[in-house]
């Protein structure tokens, strides 16, 4: 979908002091030596016990705000996403996030629920809501996850990937702000639900048996159940599918090629995935990302593609006319592509 006339204002992220690196989780049993030196993390940060995604979503989501120069009341739609537990079970993190922010105000809040892919999902909602509103001059869109045991171990949940607490936000705007949004693409393979959902039985509650989260074993027990003996090729030819036709489609909306395109924002993936999936068949170097700063954080549940954004501009390092692309994937699986134009405005 190509947009007119909407931008990102401000970009904010709220990362906690306590770090753990892949040599502490090493020594304590929990990570491997070899696991530790083909993923490629270093460290990931860990919220205190006071800091559940929701309050390292309203306080980036605060810091976004502010650096937009918009008030409260001028945010008409705040959209929440998440990955993992919210500190409470059967309540409305996306309304403590309106409240802490915003103050109350009336802004309706709602959660979205895309895994990695959450953060980018809620700016393309976010999108669609302003454009088919023309009195709504802003929306708020926030991330925030913290990975705790018993529930989720965040060294060995899932396969290579290790999971980082934080929380990441951006206002989106039809009156201008530090970078444009020309497009913006999702696509969809409902048919890869089942690798997260795996074979076993359905539960009645969250974490029933008192186990933590195993990512790990459902995607292997699903390849390895005799009928499915060619599921791995075909799989792989679905992800890329998917991954090229939304990059592709975003890109055609905005006008522009990959040649033209001078950074990159994506999911943090273990070294392999994020080479093979993403930097490696849309050409761009380390250098043109934030992945080697993000692999001292974590993978941040939704977070990955707000956090790098806000990381980039708060390094000075794009340029007014740099063009960007975001890629997000989330289970289901959807993936959602953003292509973003820095303006005047980041250098004022």
């Amino acid at each position: 979908m190509r947009w007119e006339n909407l931008y990102v204002a401000g970009t904010g992220s709220a990362l906690p002091s306590r770090i753990e690196t892949a040599e502490d989780a090493v020594a304590a049993g929990r990570y491997t030596d070899r696991a530790r030196a083909v993923s490629g993390y270093r460290a990931v940060r860990v919220a205190a016990e006071d800091e559940p995604g929701p309050v390292l979503a309203a306080r980036a989501g605060r810091q976004a705000l502010e650096r937009s120069g918009l008030r409260p009341e001028d945010v008409g739609l705040v959209l929440h996403a998440y990955s993992g537990h919210q500190g409470r079970d059967v309540w409305s993190p996306a309304s403590y996030v309106e409240h802490e922010v915003l103050g109350g105000g009336g802004a309706p809040a709602y959660e979205v629920r895309q895994g990695c892919n959450g953060g980018l999902s809620a700016l393309e909602l976010a999108a669609s809501h302003l454009t088919a509103r023309p009195g709504s001059k802003a929306a708020l869109i926030t991330s925030g996850d913290a990975f705790h045991l018993p529930y989720l171990d965040r060294w060995n949940t899932d396969e290579q990937m290790v999971y980082g607490d934080g929380g990441g936000a951006a206002v989106l705007s039809t009156g201008g702000g530090i970078a444009r949004i020309l497009a913006t693409a999702s696509v969809s393979d409902s048919s890869l639900e089942i690798m997260d959902r795996g074979l076993g039985p359905w539960t009645r509650a969250p974490f029933e048996g008192g186990r933590a989260v195993d990512l790990r074993s459902r995607k292997r027990d699903y390849f390895e159940a005799a009928e499915n003996d060619f599921a791995f090729e075909e799989v792989l030819a679905r992800l890329q599918k998917g991954s090229s036709a939304a990059v592709d489609e975003a890109l055609s909306d905005a006008g522009r090629d990959l040649a033209s395109v001078r950074w990159c924002v994506h999911t943090t993936f273990p070294e392999p995935i994020a080479q093979s999936a993403v930097r490696g068949p849309l050409g761009f170097t380390r250098e043109a990302t934030p992945y080697d700063w993000l692999l001292e954080h974590g993978q941040l549940g939704a977070g990955d593609q707000l956090v790098g954004l806000h990381h980039l501009v708060e390094t000075g390092a794009p340029e007014p006319g740099d063009l960007l692309l975001a890629y997000g994937v989330g289970a289901g699986h959807v993936w959602t592509v953003a292509v973003l134009e820095f303006t005047p405005e980041l250098r004022p």
